[in-house]
């Protein structure tokens, strides 16, 4: 059985800002990447075949940090990229709230059920995300793979693993700079 290192993100200025940041791409700041930094504290003496990574900036910088102290070199990986969250995207979460009041409420209540307007369904990334892990862990049977992503597309990818139902996913959302590990 392979193994898969779950690790979100460390925080950008739109984290901390409360800010949706789905695919637009923004980099860490400062505290992401010392958040980034004690991760790969954390994951040093741990056996890591590969570290594979969303292709955005938050992501792909706190693989790099990880990867440093394993040797590794980190691999792109599109699907692994965040919910493309359409017009939702660049606002404020509390803007967002206000300006597509029903529709947010709804998100928040039946997730599997919205889709952001111009952006991706929960089961388009859900669909995604378990292709790319299936071929990754495939490709690397009984080994430890290190996958740096997002907020959704980590707890979709524990829904797959886990068999939780997908519309516990607000439950299953990681902090910033967090990890874990599941069997795959």
């Amino acid at each position: 059985m392979s193994k898969l290192i779950l690790v979100r993100h460390g925080e950008t200025d739109w984290n901390a800002e409360d800010r949706i940041q789905g695919w637009l791409d923004i980099p860490l700041n400062e505290e992401g990447r010392r958040q980034a930094e004690r991760l790969a504290q954390e994951l040093a003496e741990t056996k890591i075949a590969a570290i594979y990574s969303s292709p955005l900036k938050r992501a792909f910088q706190t693989a790099e940090i990880v990867a440093e102290k394993h040797h590794l070199m980190v691999k792109k990986v599109s699907a692994f990229k965040e919910i493309n969250q359409g017009r939702w995207q660049g606002l404020l979460v509390s803007e967002a709230r206000k300006k597509y009041k029903n529709l947010y409420q709804r998100w928040l209540t039946h997730p599997l059920e919205v889709v952001p307007p111009g952006g991706e369904s929960l089961e388009e990334v859900y669909q995604r995300v378990v292709k790319a892990c299936q071929a990754l862990v495939n490709n690397h049977p009984q080994e430890t793979l290190c996958l740096v992503t997002h907020k959704v597309t980590a707890a979709l990818t524990k829904c797959y693993y886990l068999g939780l139902d997908r519309n516990r996913i607000w439950e299953l959302l990681p902090e910033n700079a967090t990890w874990e590990i599941i069997d795959a």
